[in-house]
């Protein structure tokens, strides 16, 4: 097995899914106050893990490894994205009109 192989077939996909670990534990740990919703470029990732999911899902010409790592990473992420909103939401209740957020 050549270094690229290695590279392209264990690391990357290591790589990926501790990302989407990591980004799972920031949705818990940063402040509710800090959540947005995406703009402009950053749709950019919403299109990212959407090709993940499609290619987890319905990639039959994919390996059965390299579908198992999108789809842990594009559930992980997805997970982040629910918690995040429920986070956020739950917080925007609770300081009401005269919160953080000027009554909007």
């Amino acid at each position: 097995m050549s270094l690229w192989e290695i590279v392209s077939h264990i690391c990357v996909p290591l790589m990926v899914v501790g990302g989407a670990a990591f980004i799972v534990v920031a949705a818990f740990t940063s402040p509710p106050d800090s959540f947005s919703w995406p703009r402009g470029w950053q749709w950019a990732w919403v299109g990212l893990w959407l090709m993940a999911a499609g290619d987890a899902a319905f990639g039959v010409d994919r390996p059965v490894f390299e579908r198992a790592w999108k789809g842990a990473a594009a559930l992980l992420v997805a997970v982040a994205c629910a918690i995040a909103v429920w986070r956020h939401r739950r917080w925007r209740r609770r300081a009401g009109p005269t919160g953080a957020e000027g009554g909007r």
